[in-house]
């Protein structure tokens, strides 16, 4: 037996070995310029959960989908929803911070556990995710929370960037 764990030692070091690379390979990978095929970031954060995506559908063509949950409480997030209006406005910039294109809302709601959520989606030439002809884009969604009641903007929120070539 005590063989066995021997000979199975310089196996698990080689094993171990091939992990790390696996996962210093995957890293090195997901800090380089996305594919604009598909791409996805979120920012995870417990109080404002902000996500982009960016799906190719084919033709020089992009669905772009956002999707935010802000925390609070049921009844606050209802208030939101009740009210005349939308509450959330989205918008999609570039890198120097300039609005490339607004995208609809298509859902929202609230719920106890996400409190407000909003998502919004619209399909895209790839000419307007490029941002810099020639080089790689930077893209990011930028989402406003209107209280509609008073017009007032109580929260103005920006995603992670997601880099990509969309020529």
């Amino acid at each position: 037996m005590i063989k066995l764990l021997r000979a199975s030692l310089p196996a698990k070091r080689r094993l171990t070995r091939v992990l790390a690379l696996a996962a210093s390979l995957s890293v090195a990978l997901g800090l380089m310029a996305v594919p604009a095929q598909a791409a996805m970031i979120c920012s995870g954060a417990p109080a404002i959960n902000l996500c982009l995506w960016i799906d190719g559908q084919g033709n020089n063509r992009y669905r772009v989908h956002v999707g935010i949950d802000v925390h609070m409480s049921l009844a606050e997030a209802q208030e939101y929803v009740d009210d005349a209006g939308d509450p959330f406005s989205a918008v999609i910039i570039g890198s120097a911070g300039l609005i490339r294109f607004g995208v609809p809302q298509v859902g929202l709601g609230a719920t106890s556990e996400s409190g407000l959520s909003g998502d919004f989606e619209i399909v895209v030439l790839g000419s307007q995710l490029n941002e810099n002809p020639g080089g790689q884009d930077r893209i990011r969604a930028r989402v406003q929370l209107i209280d509609t009641d008073t017009n007032r903007i109580t929260g103005t929120f920006t995603s992670g960037e997601i880099i990509g070539n969309w020529s």
